[in-house]
């Protein structure tokens, strides 16, 4: 059985252990992730927090964690190794925002259902609209025209990281646009 686990993908593992309550599963996610939480652990231990002290109880942590997890994993051992090594022994539940979680499922079946990627291009023109005329042009020399940034900062007499800033920048203002369309 641990061998057909293996084959499942991460999401599939965390629907199991949530339907099932699968512990096997949640050992294979703990196998996969054990080198990542060893990795981002060792730079922190101190003669205080010692491996034989630290790294039990963040697997301890880390498969209640699975329990309740859902999005990517990574990122919620990330969070529970800065959040035990910062301050005290006690972890915050870390849960990445749902809405994005849900925008990135949809962005996800988008790709292979037509009309669910009707539905995506009918909220990103919509957010693009909403996008003043500067920031529209931007998105439209780097993404559908394919300009490097040297050749949009020549055209508009700027550096490149002031154009890699501006787009990242308009990239934050779309995502909230479509952010704030799922909440609607």
């Amino acid at each position: 059985m641990h061998l057909l686990l293996n084959n499942l993908t991460d999401k599939e593992l965390l629907l199991r252990i949530k339907k099932f309550q699968d512990r096997e599963a949640a050992g294979v996610l703990l196998d996969r992730y054990s080198h990542l939480l060893v990795a981002v652990s060792l730079p922190r231990l101190t003669s205080e927090k010692t491996a034989e002290i630290a790294l039990p109880e963040l697997t301890k942590q880390l498969y209640t964690r699975v329990q309740t997890a859902f999005g990517k994993l990574n990122e919620s051992v990330y969070a529970l190794v800065q959040s035990y090594f910062g301050k005290g022994t006690s972890v915050p539940v870390f849960y990445p925002n749902q809405a994005l979680y849900r925008l990135e499922t949809r962005i996800e079946h988008a790709g292979n259902n037509p009309i669910a990627k009707e539905a995506l291009m009918t909220h990103l023109e919509k957010a693009l609209t909403k996008l003043n005329a500067e920031d529209l042009q931007l998105i439209t020399q780097f993404y559908l025209e394919q300009q490097s940034f040297s050749d949009i900062a020549k055209k508009q007499n700027i550096s490149k990281d002031k154009v890699r800033h501006t787009l990242k920048g308009v990239k934050k203002k779309l995502a909230t646009h479509l952010m704030d369309q799922a909440y609607e």
